[in-house]
């Protein structure tokens, strides 16, 4: 029967979710509990001793959360509907209207979704570990404004974690790995911080896109190899801060496509095909970006402006490949490997053939067409640059990746 003990209602296996009191704590006991269950009473503390299991029956979400300030703590959760719908997939642990609600120390393996929050303002989903089978993000908000998504471990999702209107929140200390689609993805929101997590070897990359006010820094995002793979993709989003990240090892660092006001600092972009690519989506404004005090080392090509209404500055930037190049005959420094000879505007436009310029050919060549009259590809001047020693980690090991899963990839965004 139930009782209470330390102000707790104990809950053993195969019983029941009983009748629950606003306020409340209930402990499940260790062993299978058999879900699924809801629970839309305020206040409700759900706590899972070591070795207690809510199994969801195979079918829906195992656990609904339906009131104001509920909390989970330590609950692990197995069989889990296999419903893959992007907006209202089967979820370990379900949020609606449920704000100032929070599940923490969640456990869940191969589910559909961890956990799926709703319209529920300032939730919290903390420490949580999920692994998934590739359908549907492992945490997703959607309309829930300044939730907190902090030290999870995501692993096997289709994007790792998801945030689409949730203006104020906060992606903190997080590591997302192994994605099917995007590691981190951000939509639709103003004024999120993103902040040191971790995203590798993902099938994509990570982006934040048509958004404002956004800060994103001391993350990492590394790893993505392949046809159409970044480390970071900035689309239509204007007026953020883009700081002390380390993109490294992807087929292209950073793209960034019609997003204006934006400021680099501080970065650090290393062995990867383009640094960063700048392009203009069809029928979208060109954009105006500064890059100021980052470092581009050990890149096929460092920067890439395949858009010629573009404005972006750089300043002090460190480079390894120095000195650069008088390429306009100018007197001014010119960035080199900027879209700076036929070769580098025709991988600007399909990166994933981008390995190729390590050939000494293909060196040749732009140097060549360097100092041809008449040719006038586009360049960019840093007017203070930096030199740099490139890591000696050449990029030959994510390049026979790049080689075997990039030949053949199709044409960039803008074709």
């Amino acid at each position: 029967m139930w009782f209470l003990f330390s102000a707790a209602l104990i809950l053993q296996p195969g019983q029941p979710l009983p009748p629950i009191l606003p306020g409340e704590v209930v402990e499940l006991a260790p062993g299978i509990h058999q879900g699924p269950w809801e629970i839309a009473i305020p206040g409700v503390t759900l706590r899972a001793a070591p070795g207690a299991v809510l199994d969801g029956g195979g079918a829906g979400s195992a656990l609904v959360l339906s009131a104001p300030g509920i909390a989970v703590e330590n609950l692990r959760v197995r069989n889990v509907g296999r419903e893959s719908d992007f907006y209202a997939p089967d979820a370990a642990v379900w949020l609606v209207d449920c704000p100032d609600c929070a599940v923490r120390g969640l456990v869940a393996a191969g589910v559909t979704t961890g956990v799926r929050v709703e319209e529920s303002p300032r939730a919290r989903v903390e420490d949580c570990d999920l692994g998934g089978l590739g359908d549907a993000p492992g945490i997703t908000l959607y309309r829930s404004p300044e939730a907190l998504v902090r030290g999870n471990r995501v692993r096997g999702f289709l994007d790792g974690i998801y945030m689409e209107y949730t203006s104020g929140g906060k992606a903190i200390e997080n590591v997302a790995r192994a994605s099917r689609r995007y590691g981190y993805h951000l939509m639709f929101s103003r004024g999120v911080e993103v902040a040191r997590n971790r995203v590798e070897e993902g099938r994509v990359g990570s982006a934040v896109m048509y958004g404002a006010g956004a800060w994103v820094h001391d993350n990492l995002f590394r790893g993505h190899v392949g046809p159409l793979a970044f480390g970071l993709l900035v689309q239509e989003q204007n007026d953020s801060r883009f700081e002390r990240n380390r993109v490294a090892g992807n087929t292209v660092g950073m793209l960034v496509v019609s997003s204006r006001g934006d400021v680099f600092t501080g970065n650090q972009i290393e062995l990867n095909g383009f640094g960063v690519l700048v392009q203009r989506e069809r029928d979208k404004g060109s954009s105006a970006l500064v890059f100021e005090r980052n470092r581009f080392l050990g890149n096929v090509y460092d920067l890439a402006v395949d858009d010629p209404e573009a404005r972006v500055v750089m300043r002090e930037g460190r480079y390894d490949r120095v000195p650069p190049i008088d390429l306009d005959h100018d007197g001014a420094a010119d960035l080199p490997y900027v879209p700076s000879s036929s070769y580098a505007l025709f991988t600007s436009r399909q990166p994933d053939l981008s390995l190729f310029a390590l050939g000494p050919g293909m060196l040749l060549w732009e140097r060549i067409e360097a100092w041809v009259p008449g040719l006038a590809f586009m360049t960019l001047a840093d007017p203070h640059p930096h030199p740099e020693r490139a890591p000696r980690a050449a990029p030959s090991a994510w390049g026979l990746g790049l080689v075997l899963l990039g030949v053949g990839g199709g044409l960039w965004l803008r074709s």
